[in-house]
């Protein structure tokens, strides 16, 4: 069982005897789901627009990278990770990356899927014309 799985199971306990569920409970039920999901941390806005009994979702289609969770109104805060963004950085400025250079730039947008927000953060909802 990997760390996110054992995450996702602690949560799953802690909100069971919180009375299961999102609304009020210390450690919400979709928190738990999202850490069985291999999430490694769940932002603290998360944590609590769920406990508001908000509703939140957590999207992985593409590596960790390019997971997010998106609120009610639109707007993501994507996931970090250290490693996924060196991959990155890697894929998209070669020997310059690894040899210090890439410290000075972002490492760019996802190679398989485009995505942007690799530095993770929260950004506000978009718009589509209709």
């Amino acid at each position: 069982m990997g760390d996110s799985d054992m995450l996702g199971a602690f949560g799953s306990l802690i909100n069971a005897m919180g009375g299961g569920g999102d609304r009020g409970n210390m450690f919400p039920q979709s928190d738990a789901d999202d850490f069985s999901a291999g999430a490694r941390f769940i932002p603290g806005q998360v944590t609590l627009d769920r406990r508001a009994g908000k509703t939140v979702h957590f999207v992985h289609e593409c590596g960790p990278c390019c997971w997010y969770w998106e609120f009610e109104d639109g707007s993501r805060t994507y996931h970090y990770e250290r490693f996924a963004y060196d991959q990155i950085g890697r894929a998209n400025h070669g020997d310059a990356w690894s040899s210090g250079e890439g410290s000075k730039t972002l490492a760019g947008p996802c190679p398989d899927c485009g995505n942007e927000h690799t530095n993770g953060g929260h950004h506000a909802a978009t718009t589509t014309a209709s």
